[in-house]
């Protein structure tokens, strides 16, 4: 099976209040995160900005409440990472609707035994 190609995300990631390196599944940012004006033209206007900044609205609000809860965050970003849903405007298709679209952020480590996150679908090998 093969690895899946990643994008960093981090800049945007720290927007919704990740304090780490984060990474995204090249195959979610071509579906969810990435907007060309000729997708505009096609699917209705959409700010590719905004589409990557929702993808982090709703794990990092999960995060913090099960925090304020009491659970520490490696009990929330179990190995298999923290499952989470949106409604997103799926780049490529022939809709103007979005779709319920499963997602997941995993622990990760990375060279130099850095810590950080990577955004896949449920699926994708990483």
């Amino acid at each position: 099976m093969r690895e899946a190609r990643l994008v960093d995300v981090t800049e945007e990631a720290a927007a919704a209040g990740f304090c780490c390196q984060v990474l995204m599944t090249e195959r979610v940012w071509n579906l969810c995160c990435q907007w060309t004006e000729l997708d505009n033209v096609r699917q209705g206007h959409q700010e590719q900005g905004s589409r990557v900044g929702d993808l982090f609205l709703v794990p990092a609000t999960k995060l913090k409440i099960g925090v304020a809860g009491g659970y520490a965050e490696n009990e929330l970003l179990t190995p298999f990472g923290l499952r989470y849903q949106l409604y997103c405007l799926l780049r490529g298709e022939n809709s103007q609707e979005a779709r319920l679209v499963t997602l997941r952020i995993l622990p990760a480590t990375f060279i130099g035994d850095t810590y950080g996150l990577i955004v896949s679908f449920p699926d994708d090998p990483v």
